[in-house]
């Protein structure tokens, strides 16, 4: 035999071959004629399976569904979990703890990328005097109101936490200082231009902001120290000390 020829069919082959059409057309009325009216459960026909065993694959799926029902509600639990471990138990901005884990990530990327970042520290001026004259809930109001300028005016790409007490961070990326610097006198405008609302009366609040690009080779302490530190010359100048 050649290479190319076909081999001749058999008489067998005939038959089939003259039969298949039929097969095909009678497998493709099948398909039209639509789904089975059977049930099937766990790949098994229904009409195929005891009552024993249809009940114990039923409540089998039932157990399943469960599981899968505890399962999200878990994940939902372990998100909201480590939600509440990353914020501020006051406010909703990132604890200190969670802060600086941003720092470290824009630090590590500074290191291998060469990337610009600055640190703007944040201090709520004269809280301890707001709390003994207007009271402990004044003073939140204070807080919650610096918070939330904060929040409002920086990208989504930033970080702001609280540090403690009444000093917060904004970690600015792809910033340099001349670009914090601005954006360090935005904030503070902003602070001081809406009215903190307390008890149905509003009083003003202000904040001292310090400002650091973040060298290579520093650590988050130390460029959380730094920006402490040109944070109190701000309000050295600003107090004419």
């Amino acid at each position: 035999m050649k290479i190319g020829d076909a081999p001749k069919a058999s008489g067998a082959s005939r038959i089939e071959k003259k039969r298949a059409p039929g097969a095909a057309s009678q497998k493709a009325a099948n398909a039209a004629s639509g789904p089975s009216d059977q049930i099937v459960l766990a790949g098994v026909p229904e009409a195929e399976l005891t009552p024993k065993v249809r009940e114990a694959l039923m409540s089998l799926m039932q157990e399943v569904r469960s599981l899968r029902d505890q399962l999200t509600w878990s994940q939902e639990r372990i998100n909201e979990l480590e939600r509440l471990a990353d914020s501020d138990p006051l406010l909703d901005i990132y604890n200190r703890r969670a802060f600086v884990r941003e720092l470290d990530r824009a630090l590590a990327m500074i290191e291998r990328y060469d990337m610009k970042a600055s640190l703007i520290f944040v201090d709520l001026n004269d809280l301890k005097k707001i709390n003994d004259q207007m009271g402990h809930g004044a003073g939140d109001a204070a807080l919650t109101h610096v918070a939330n300028v904060l929040s409002a005016n920086v990208r989504q790409t930033d970080a702001v936490g609280r540090l403690g007490g009444d000093e917060f961070g904004v970690l600015l990326t792809q910033a340099d200082q001349m670009t914090a610097e601005i954006k360090a006198s935005q904030l503070t405008d902003a602070v001081s231009a809406r009215p903190v609302e307390w008890n149905g009366k509003g009083f003003t609040a202000h904040v001292s902001c310090g400002v650091v690009e973040i060298a290579k080779g520093l650590s988050a302490d130390e460029a959380m120290e730094r920006a402490d530190n040109a944070m109190y010359e701000v309000k050295s100048r600003k107090n004419g000390d």
